[in-house]
């Protein structure tokens, strides 16, 4: 009889505790989907490369070219390449946008990040670095 008392009186303790409140908008949950605004993807001519671009409605941008240039591996043997340039940013729940433009090659993947200014808008494009397209070109 008495663990039955015990256990009543928990189960009113818990059953009568107020329900927790949630004030960040971190943990708040957003009701709509994020739609696309903008894509596109398109590869180059004979395989040589590629480049896309989305945009969505909560603010979320992408976009990338990547392409191949001719090198060498650790052996000396012709193998080509991938380069990617791109950037993303997309908007913080404190409102502020952030950003990464990046680089990717044989030396590795070079970020660099921010917020506000900076990064790529709504209705761009990462274009590649002419610098970049030289070496391409040769």
């Amino acid at each position: 009889m008495k663990y039955i008392i015990v256990a009543v009186v928990l189960l009113s303790g818990v059953l009568s505790a107020p329900a927790p409140q949630e004030s960040s908008p971190a943990s708040q949950v957003v009701s709509a989907a994020a739609t696309i605004v903008r894509y596109f993807f398109d590869w180059y001519p004979n395989n040589e490369g590629y480049r896309y671009t989305y945009e969505l409605s909560d603010g979320q941008i992408r976009s990338e070219e990547g392409k191949y240039k001719d090198g060498v591996d650790i052996d000396g043997n012709p193998v080509k390449i991938l380069v990617v340039q791109g950037a993303y940013s997309h908007v913080g729940p404190d409102g502020e946008t952030y950003w990464v433009n990046y680089q990717s090659d044989e030396n590795g993947y070079k970020p660099k990040t921010g917020k506000g200014v900076g990064g790529i808008k709504p209705g761009e494009d990462a274009s590649i670095d002419p610098n970049l397209l030289k070496s391409l070109i040769g």
